[in-house]
């Protein structure tokens, strides 16, 4: 998935219409796609539904910084934990 469909996901997941804070959200959306793989997290996890809501929670963290203070939610670090369990190899998805 490209890059700017996981934007328009995240967009989709925010409820944001048009394009004024595209750049903002696409910078966003790349960093935590990066986060996240640096983590662990493999790119076919990320463009699952769960990755996807992920990703938009932690766009949100980003999008709601104080200055001088960056910290992701502890609820993007719960959804982060079950992604790479599920990014282990031999690991199944829990339905």
């Amino acid at each position: 998935m490209e890059d700017t469909e996981l934007l328009e996901k995240v967009k989709q997941g925010l409820t944001i219409t048009g394009t004024f804070n595209d750049n903002t959200l696409q910078g966003k959306t790349i960093a935590v796609k990066q986060y996240m793989l640096n983590a662990g997290i493999t790119q076919e996890q990320i463009e699952t539904d769960l990755g996807i809501a992920t990703l938009t929670v932690g766009v949100t963290d980003l999008w709601n910084l104080t200055s001088g203070d960056i910290s992701f939610s502890p609820a993007f670090g719960i959804l982060m934990e079950q992604l790479y369990v599920v990014s282990i190899p031999d690991t199944q998805e829990v339905t």
